[in-house]
């Protein structure tokens, strides 16, 4: 396995600011609380972290990961460690391979950290079990197909309640993708939230997972006191950073209320038993409940993150350091080769800009034939008009050669011609497979394609020599080449 680093300077990450934080950071940083590019300057965030007071989740988090999968002595250490943060939505088989490539980002930042500042770092990983968008979790991508778990109707049911009998989905998935030790690891399970965050513990070592429900009690002081202030989240929220602004104000308070069908909280009302969050109480109470250093996350989640300093300061949480996450496109040694062939670049063809075959072209051989043809042609002319002057009993032979000539002249052009239209028609279809493989729907690898099926092509230990292979600290969008 070989790495080839596209830098963001060559690559847009997404969105300007993220851009910006990612090639040039100090543009940006003062919308954050501490620089990424430097471990050690987070010791007064360390300090800090362990003097606070917070609820104790140890045990709470050590019973959730025993069920999981997750790693339970750690879960139990939390509140007497540190710890880097980030999460995803639930998805299909890990969903798209950003949330593991976020994953192994989380546990090699941690590692890292822990070294550097010699103190216990835990990786945590947030599954978003909470969102309501069933038909954005409910998809995976494969060879420009979606499939699906069918007959689901959520009617406005958090995925964590979804209750599901996944093995018909998988039943149509085993042909198509093949077989391979990696099944092993995504046995199903009823519930689709869970059966999400079995998979990637069985994926990982050493993380301890978390769904926002279970911090509902342990965070409700926090809860209360985001529903009685929404005006000052407002104002902090739209502080101006330069950039287009991704969060606005909502009509409601920054909470939902979760019974039944899932609704805003009205501004001014108190926060519900079955409180929820949205995207901004989220990162506020995942931060005030963990001893974060850093936060793992992805373009968008950039963005968005420079509008919550503010927010966090109003509550007197501590903001983590922003660390981007890796980034991955996986190339295959045929579609290397595929590409090779045509003469394209790689990095060209995870940019989109890459050009195909042009169908069409005049073959160059065939022109010149057309050329004698022509000749000949003007030769059988000559001949017609009396102009060319031929020995006795030349004239029958010479036409007919002469003829015969300039037809298969122009018929051996016509074959070229063909050979050449298919060959670039050939090329085309080739270019659209590489494209397919390294920038499906016309987006990056990693937004569509799980690292499953590569899972299963090439063994579970890809997962680990991914791992290995990612720097947390080097920042770009990797090729992958695999053997």
């Amino acid at each position: 396995m070989n790495l080839i680093t596209i830098p963001y300077s060559r690559l847009d990450p997404g969105n300007a600011l993220a851009r910006d934080y990612c090639v040039e950071p100090d543009k940006v940083l003062p919308h954050f609380a501490w620089d990424y590019r430097d471990p050690r300057a987070l010791r007064p965030l360390a300090d800090r972290q362990m003097a606070r007071t917070r609820p104790k989740l140890g045990p709470l988090l050590a019973e959730y990961n025993r069920g999981v999968g997750g790693d339970v002595a750690r879960a139990a250490a939390i509140d007497d460690s540190l710890c880097v943060v980030s999460g995803q939505q639930v998805g299909l088989l890990y969903g798209p391979a950003y949330t593991t490539y976020k994953l192994f980002t989380v546990i090699n930042a941690a590692r890292e950290l822990e070294r550097e500042l010699g103190t216990p770092v835990t990786p945590v990983f947030w599954v978003e079990s909470e969102d309501h968008d069933w038909d954005e979790v409910n998809r995976f991508f494969w060879k420009g197909r979606r499939f699906r778990i069918e007959g689901v109707e959520p009617q406005g049911r958090p995925v964590a309640e979804i209750e599901v009998d996944t093995a018909p989905f998988l039943d149509e998935l085993r042909p198509l993708l093949g077989d391979g030790d990696a099944w092993s690891l995504v046995e199903p399970d009823a519930n689709v939230a869970r059966w999400h965050v079995k998979n990637l513990a069985r994926l990982v070592e050493g993380v301890v997972f978390l769904e926002p429900r279970l911090l509902r009690e342990p965070m409700r002081p926090l809860a209360d006191e985001i529903a009685r202030k929404s005006e000052a989240i407002d104002a902090a929220l739209t502080r101006p950073t330069g950039y287009d602004q991704r969060l606005q104000p909502p009509a409601g308070a920054y909470l939902f209320d979760a019974t039944g069908a899932r609704r805003r909280v009205a501004r001014g009302a108190p926060c519900p038993d079955a409180w929820s969050t949205d995207v901004v109480s989220r990162v506020l109470v995942q931060n005030a409940a963990l001893p974060a250093l850093m936060a793992v996350c992805g373009p968008s989640e950039i963005d968005y993150w420079s509008q919550l300093k503010g927010v966090h300061e109003l509550f007197d949480v501590p903001f983590p350091a922003v660390l981007p996450r890796d980034a991955a496109t996986l190339v295959e040694v045929g579609t290397a080769r595929d590409a090779a062939k045509l003469g394209l670049d790689l990095e060209q063809v995870v940019q989109g800009v890459a050009q195909p075959p042009q169908p069409g072209t005049a073959d160059p051989i065939a022109e010149r034939l057309r050329k004698l043809a022509g000749e000949a042609q003007e030769l059988s002319a000559a001949v017609e008009d009396g102009t060319l002057d031929l020995p006795p009993n030349a004239d029958k032979p010479f036409r007919r050669t002469v003829g015969k000539l300039e037809t298969d002249l122009e018929k051996l052009a016509a074959r070229l011609d063909d050979a050449r239209a298919e060959a670039a028609g050939a090329g085309k279809r080739k270019f659209e497979k590489v494209l397919g493989d390294l920038r499906p729907r016309d987006g990056l690898q990693e937004r569509t394609v799980s690292l499953f099926p590569y899972l299963l092509r090439h063994g579970p230990d890809l997962a680990r020599k991914l791992q290995g292979s990612f720097d947390p600290f080097e920042i770009g969008h990797y090729l992958v080449m695999l053997s």
